[in-house]
């Protein structure tokens, strides 16, 4: 019950038309950002969502939040500097309430730890002299604890189409491994979904699995909905090497990635030095070698790999670029060893300037090609 004799106003200089881009899933996207980002801070401090269907109102809930005057100061936030949060902008729930009152939705904050109702609405400003947002706060007698932000008017429609926003909206069960970096979301309904604590966020990337990452790994852009590409494929080829590793993705699915040079491992190459993608590298060789199990077998993908194998008596095997690009120090091993190779016969130097031509040979200029070629035939 509010005691009416209390009541203050804060004035925010926030126009309506405001992030006028901005619709319902928007809002509801900063809102659920919040109480996820205050539930990472504290484990106890538990984040739900409920939405009555009859009264047409959709509850979020934090367990033991509240809410300071101050956090009304755009900028102001206590995440800013917290890698394991989402947000870091200090916006939220203020943005949230501007646009949902925008569309014609009430705006209220059961501030309970403090006793307090917050209630966000439009006003016409005498100082600014233009119709602005403005949040009322007032006292009342409560026995609940925490934080409940109540968002009226919300449709049934409304609600479903936050599943598009929050990968936990109703406690969905996915099979999924778990990695230092986040999810692999295994069910193949979600595959190429990106989302970053639970929150969908737009991607360029033609991925083959659901991710779910931990917001420390992935950079986002201002409005929390898109994320750096480059950022996103270095990380998943990470945590597609530790799942396999670990053996929550098979060998063999994480070889035909490979070869097929899906974005999600792409960067496999870039990360070299990863104790995983190592591992990753070992499977490749030890796969080859089971496929190839000639005498000096070795990798390649380009005409002059396949001359220079073949003049030192080696089994040139073509594999995919991406499989050719991983295993490439291995490649270049190999020949190595076969140019180390004692021959049976000891090697004229018309042996060794023949070897050299029928290994470069294709890199020379035609004239040059055919000089060299009648300098060697006059060797003895």
């Amino acid at each position: 019950m509010k005691d009416e004799t209390a009541i203050s106003s804060y004035e925010l200089t926030l126009t309506p038309n405001y992030v006028s881009d901005w619709n319902f899933n928007d809002a509801l996207r900063e809102l659920i950002q919040n109480g996820t980002d205050q539930e990472v801070l504290d484990p106890d401090n538990e984040f739900q969502i409920d939405y009555s269907q009859k009264e047409k109102v959709l509850r979020l809930k934090n367990r033991k939040s509240v809410l300071k005057i101050n956090t009304l100061l755009l900028g102001r936030s206590s995440k800013a500097n917290n890698e394991d949060t989402v947000g870091q902008f200090g916006e939220g729930y203020k943005i949230a309430a501007l646009v949902l009152n925008r569309l014609g939705k009430t705006f209220t904050i059961y501030n309970n730890e403090k006793k307090e109702v917050w209630e966000s609405r439009f006003k016409n400003s005498e100082k600014w002299l233009e119709k602005i947002l403005c949040f009322y706060v007032s006292k009342r007698k409560t026995d609940d604890h925490g934080l409940c932000i109540e968002v009226g008017n919300v449709t049934q429609g409304e609600f479903n189409d936050l599943y598009k926003v929050w990968l936990h909206l109703d406690d969905c069960d996915y099979s999924k491994a778990e990695t230092k970096y986040g999810e692999i979301i295994l069910d193949e309904a979600y595959a190429g979904e990106v989302y970053v604590n639970g929150l969908f966020v737009d991607c360029n990337s033609d991925l083959k699995y659901g991710y779910n990452f931990k917001p420390k790994y992935i950079r986002l852009e201002r409005d929390r909905k898109t994320c750096d590409t480059w950022n996103v494929e270095d990380t998943t080829s990470l945590m597609i090497a530790e799942a396999m590793v670990k053996g929550d993705i098979p060998m063999e699915k994480v070889r035909r990635m490979v070869e097929e040079r899906a974005d999600d491992v792409y960067h496999f190459e870039f990360n070299a030095y990863s104790d995983d993608v190592k591992k990753v590298q070992e499977m490749l060789i030890e796969s080859f070698d089971t496929q190839n199990p000639q005498p000096y077998s070795v990798p390649v993908d380009s005409q002059e790999d396949i001359r220079k194998v073949k003049a030192y008596g080696g089994n040139p095997v073509v594999v995919p670029a991406g499989v050719a690009k991983l295993l490439k120090k291995e490649k270049d091993k190999r020949i190595k060893a076969l140019t180390e190779i004692p021959c049976a016969n000891v090697m004229t130097l018309k042996d060794k300037f023949n070897r050299w031509y029928d290994v470069y040979a294709e890199d020379i200029r035609d004239e040059a090609r055919m000089e060299i070629r009648n300098l060697i035939d006059e060797l003895e």
